[in-house]
């Protein structure tokens, strides 16, 4: 984590709209992408307003509370940490979830393995179990989509399996979470599907130093066997919780599909195939539980 911190000055003024300006030139020395974006995403956190407030009231005073708020926000992201650790909370596939750095804010390429779990040929109460659960994301975007399904989501950290369950009140879905060493807690229960997000990031990858990466948890992100010891116990586990015809798709790193495909055919999946994030890049890989076992 980086714990270089600076401080400015803050504006005498202290509009809605000389106060989201000031943000956004000091988001913009700091390189930060998008910085007029993320100056009004702050204030409407802030003051709990919507962006068209913003736009018709930038002549509205902030409180003195507001204010402070505010900026000591602004100095936050201008040191690095993620929007989402600031305001508490991130957006993920049409739910409001609450995120903390307790683990991984929820990424749009993982949207991916939502959308290729929603298209499998699945039945109308399908058992789903979500490895590594974090927000519960995955687990709750597939719940809120198929209300029938029986999802069950697990994680190693007890606090993100009470994130996980807030999210899930707040998002009124009916999802399951339980704490669990991957498979661990789970008495070979069987399921149509198992998915997972799971550590697949090397341990000396420059990236750990770079961006939001340095604020989430390390745990959540690196894994041994250059990035494929997770996904490895994964895979060597699977089949022994999969229903016949069953379905494990994994999140990995955009160079590791080939290694994760060898590791499927190994263990006699089948339709093996990886599907690419909203970059082009390789993000997915899944394959179907066959009738024979070794």
């Amino acid at each position: 984590m980086n714990n270089a911190k600076t401080q400015y000055v803050e504006p005498s003024s202290n509009s809605i709209g000389h106060a989201i300006e000031t943000a956004t030139k000091v988001f913009n020395d700091a390189k930060i992408d998008n910085p007029a974006f993320e100056a009004k995403l702050l204030m409407q956190h802030c003051i709990d307003e919507s962006l068209a407030f913003l736009i018709s009231h930038s002549a509205d005073a902030l409180s003195s509370a507001q204010h402070e708020q505010f900026f000591q926000w602004v100095n936050r992201r201008y040191n690095g940490e993620p929007i989402a650790y600031i305001v508490g909370e991130t957006g993920f596939w049409d739910l409001n979830l609450y995120c903390n750095s307790s683990t991984l804010i929820p990424r749009s390429d993982t949207e991916i393995l939502v959308e290729w779990a929603l298209s499998l040929p699945l039945p109308n109460d399908a058992s789903v179990l979500d490895l590594g659960t974090g927000t519960g994301a995955i687990a709750l975007s597939l719940a809120s989509q198929h209300p029938g399904w029986m999802v069950t989501g697990v994680d190693v950290v007890m606090d993100a399996v009470v994130l996980a369950k807030r999210n899930a009140e707040r998002n009124q879905l009916d999802a399951t979470f339980l704490q669990s060493d991957w498979f661990a807690s789970l008495q070979h229960q069987k399921f149509d599907l198992i998915v997972s997000n799971p550590p697949y990031v090397e341990e000396n990858s420059p990236y750990l130093h770079k961006g939001d990466l340095r604020y989430e948890p390390q745990t959540a992100l690196v894994s041994g066997q250059c990035g494929l010891a997770d996904i490895r116990t994964i895979i060597d586990n699977a089949k022994d919780y999969l229903t016949n015809n069953g379905w494990l798709l994994i999140e990995h790193g955009h160079k590791q599909a080939l290694m994760v495909q060898s590791e499927l055919k190994q263990k006699q999946y089948i339709q093996i195939e990886t599907r690419k994030d909203l970059n082009s890049l390789d993000r997915v890989t899944g394959g179907c539980n066959s009738f024979f076992r070794r």
